[in-house]
Protein backbone atom coordinates (compact mmCIF):
# COMPACT_ATOMS: atom_id res chain seq x y z
CA UNK A 1 0.00 0.00 0.00
CA UNK A 2 1.29 3.34 -0.89
CA UNK A 3 1.94 6.03 1.91
CA UNK A 4 2.56 9.33 1.75
CA UNK A 5 4.89 11.79 4.34
CA UNK A 6 3.23 15.02 4.51
CA UNK A 7 6.62 16.78 2.68
CA UNK A 8 5.90 13.88 0.10
CA UNK A 9 1.92 13.95 -0.12
CA UNK A 10 2.62 16.53 -3.51
CA UNK A 11 4.81 13.51 -4.73
CA UNK A 12 2.39 10.87 -4.03
CA UNK A 13 -0.83 12.59 -5.51
CA UNK A 14 1.07 12.76 -8.77
CA UNK A 15 2.41 9.08 -8.38
CA UNK A 16 -1.14 7.90 -7.55
CA UNK A 17 -2.51 9.57 -11.13
CA UNK A 18 0.85 7.98 -13.10
CA UNK A 19 0.72 4.60 -11.71
CA UNK A 20 -2.79 3.71 -9.79
CA UNK A 21 -1.43 0.30 -9.97
CA UNK A 22 2.07 -0.06 -9.23
CA UNK A 23 2.45 -3.44 -9.04
CA UNK A 24 4.14 -4.81 -5.95
CA UNK A 25 4.28 -1.73 -4.10
CA UNK A 26 0.67 -1.27 -3.85
CA UNK A 27 -1.72 1.85 -5.67
CA UNK A 28 -3.32 3.69 -2.65
CA UNK A 29 -1.94 6.50 -1.62
CA UNK A 30 -2.18 7.82 1.56
CA UNK A 31 -5.42 10.42 2.21
CA UNK A 32 -3.68 12.66 4.31
CA UNK A 33 -3.20 16.28 3.09
CA UNK A 34 0.66 16.51 2.86
CA UNK A 35 3.47 18.02 1.36
CA UNK A 36 4.54 17.61 -2.61
CA UNK A 37 3.72 14.45 -4.04
CA UNK A 38 3.81 12.82 -7.63
CA UNK A 39 1.98 10.72 -9.63
CA UNK A 40 1.26 11.39 -13.27
CA UNK A 41 -0.35 8.99 -16.07
CA UNK A 42 0.82 8.64 -19.20
CA UNK A 43 -0.20 6.04 -21.65
CA UNK A 44 3.68 4.75 -23.40
CA UNK A 45 3.95 3.12 -25.83
CA UNK A 46 5.10 -0.88 -25.22
CA UNK A 47 8.12 -1.39 -23.34
CA UNK A 48 10.55 -4.12 -23.86
CA UNK A 49 13.35 -5.12 -21.26
CA UNK A 50 16.22 -2.54 -21.26
CA UNK A 51 19.59 -2.78 -23.39
CA UNK A 52 22.04 -0.54 -23.67
CA UNK A 53 20.75 2.30 -25.81
CA UNK A 54 21.39 6.19 -26.66
CA UNK A 55 18.80 7.02 -25.28
CA UNK A 56 19.47 5.95 -21.68
CA UNK A 57 21.87 8.15 -20.72
CA UNK A 58 19.60 10.92 -21.85
CA UNK A 59 16.90 10.05 -19.75
CA UNK A 60 19.06 9.70 -16.45
CA UNK A 61 20.26 12.69 -17.08
CA UNK A 62 16.67 14.13 -17.52
CA UNK A 63 15.49 12.26 -14.40
CA UNK A 64 18.55 13.80 -12.19
CA UNK A 65 17.71 17.19 -13.35
CA UNK A 66 13.90 16.58 -12.60
CA UNK A 67 14.90 15.91 -8.85
CA UNK A 68 17.67 18.92 -9.15
CA UNK A 69 14.99 21.26 -9.99
CA UNK A 70 12.28 20.21 -7.40
CA UNK A 71 14.60 20.10 -4.48
CA UNK A 72 15.82 24.04 -6.08
CA UNK A 73 12.04 25.17 -6.38
CA UNK A 74 10.68 23.11 -2.85
CA UNK A 75 13.33 25.09 -0.90
CA UNK A 76 11.52 28.79 -2.47
CA UNK A 77 9.21 27.12 -2.64
CA UNK A 78 8.33 27.94 -6.03
CA UNK A 79 5.54 26.00 -8.42
CA UNK A 80 6.38 27.91 -11.44
CA UNK A 81 10.15 27.27 -11.00
CA UNK A 82 11.50 27.14 -14.30
CA UNK A 83 14.11 24.06 -14.29
CA UNK A 84 10.93 22.04 -13.60
CA UNK A 85 9.64 22.40 -16.55
CA UNK A 86 12.96 21.75 -18.47
CA UNK A 87 13.04 18.16 -16.88
CA UNK A 88 9.49 17.52 -16.86
CA UNK A 89 5.97 17.40 -18.55
CA UNK A 90 2.62 16.74 -18.57
CA UNK A 91 1.82 14.14 -15.68
CA UNK A 92 4.82 14.29 -13.67
CA UNK A 93 5.28 18.04 -14.24
CA UNK A 94 1.43 19.13 -12.56
CA UNK A 95 2.38 16.42 -9.97
CA UNK A 96 5.16 18.59 -8.91
CA UNK A 97 3.51 21.97 -9.07
CA UNK A 98 0.41 21.10 -6.85
CA UNK A 99 2.75 19.64 -4.53
CA UNK A 100 4.80 22.52 -4.65
CA UNK A 101 1.39 24.88 -3.74
CA UNK A 102 0.37 22.84 -1.06
CA UNK A 103 3.68 23.46 0.29
CA UNK A 104 3.63 26.99 -0.65
CA UNK A 105 0.18 27.28 0.83
CA UNK A 106 0.83 26.02 3.83
CA UNK A 107 3.63 28.36 4.71
CA UNK A 108 6.40 25.51 4.75
CA UNK A 109 9.36 24.60 2.86
CA UNK A 110 11.61 21.61 1.97
CA UNK A 111 15.19 21.56 3.42
CA UNK A 112 17.69 18.57 2.98
CA UNK A 113 19.26 16.52 0.47
CA UNK A 114 17.75 13.30 -1.61
CA UNK A 115 20.15 10.63 -2.69
CA UNK A 116 19.22 9.13 -6.02
CA UNK A 117 20.18 4.83 -6.08
CA UNK A 118 21.10 2.68 -8.02
CA UNK A 119 19.28 4.47 -11.19
CA UNK A 120 19.01 2.28 -13.75
CA UNK A 121 16.78 2.29 -17.24
CA UNK A 122 14.72 -1.08 -17.02
CA UNK A 123 13.09 -0.68 -19.93
CA UNK A 124 12.53 1.28 -23.15
CA UNK A 125 10.65 1.64 -26.17
CA UNK A 126 12.15 -0.01 -29.67
CA UNK A 127 12.38 3.42 -31.26
CA UNK A 128 14.56 4.76 -28.62
CA UNK A 129 12.07 7.16 -27.66
CA UNK A 130 10.77 6.18 -24.18
CA UNK A 131 12.44 4.66 -20.95
CA UNK A 132 11.52 3.51 -17.45
CA UNK A 133 14.06 4.27 -14.87
CA UNK A 134 13.69 2.40 -11.43
CA UNK A 135 15.56 3.99 -8.61
CA UNK A 136 15.60 3.69 -5.01
CA UNK A 137 15.36 7.19 -3.67
CA UNK A 138 16.86 7.79 0.15
CA UNK A 139 14.59 10.42 1.81
CA UNK A 140 15.84 10.39 4.98
CA UNK A 141 17.98 13.40 4.51
CA UNK A 142 15.28 15.84 3.53
CA UNK A 143 11.88 17.53 5.77
CA UNK A 144 9.23 20.38 5.64
CA UNK A 145 9.49 23.23 7.92
CA UNK A 146 7.81 26.43 8.37
CA UNK A 147 9.06 29.10 6.01
CA UNK A 148 10.73 30.85 8.99
CA UNK A 149 12.67 27.69 9.73
CA UNK A 150 10.93 26.38 12.81
CA UNK A 151 9.91 23.13 13.45
CA UNK A 152 6.81 21.54 11.21
CA UNK A 153 5.62 17.94 12.16
CA UNK A 154 6.95 15.68 9.50
CA UNK A 155 6.79 12.36 8.85
CA UNK A 156 10.30 10.55 8.56
CA UNK A 157 11.85 9.75 5.43
CA UNK A 158 13.74 6.76 4.16
CA UNK A 159 14.56 4.69 1.30
CA UNK A 160 11.36 4.27 -0.97
CA UNK A 161 11.17 2.98 -4.70
CA UNK A 162 10.88 6.00 -7.26
CA UNK A 163 9.73 4.85 -10.97
CA UNK A 164 9.44 7.22 -13.62
CA UNK A 165 8.69 7.61 -17.31
CA UNK A 166 11.25 9.26 -19.15
CA UNK A 167 10.01 10.47 -23.06
CA UNK A 168 11.71 12.42 -26.17
CA UNK A 169 9.77 15.05 -27.44
CA UNK A 170 9.28 15.68 -31.03
CA UNK A 171 12.04 18.83 -29.77
CA UNK A 172 14.28 15.84 -28.96
CA UNK A 173 14.57 16.90 -25.44
CA UNK A 174 14.05 14.06 -22.74
CA UNK A 175 11.79 15.09 -19.94
CA UNK A 176 10.16 13.01 -17.13
CA UNK A 177 6.42 12.63 -18.19
CA UNK A 178 5.27 10.07 -15.27
CA UNK A 179 6.77 9.23 -11.59
CA UNK A 180 5.82 7.07 -8.66
CA UNK A 181 7.39 7.21 -5.57
CA UNK A 182 6.49 4.17 -3.05
CA UNK A 183 6.10 4.41 0.76
CA UNK A 184 9.81 3.87 3.04
CA UNK A 185 10.94 0.71 3.59
CA UNK A 186 10.14 -0.46 -0.24
CA UNK A 187 13.65 -0.83 -1.71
Amino acid sequence: MWTWPRRLLPIAVAVAVLFPHAGCVGSQPSPAPAAPTLTPTVATPALTAARPAAGAANALEAYRGMWTAYLAAIRIPDPGYPGLSRFAAGAALQVFVKGLTWVQDNGLVGVGEVKLHPMQVTASDPRGTTSRITDCVDTSGTRLVKRDRSPYADTPGGRRLARATVTRGSDGTWKVTSFALAAVGTC
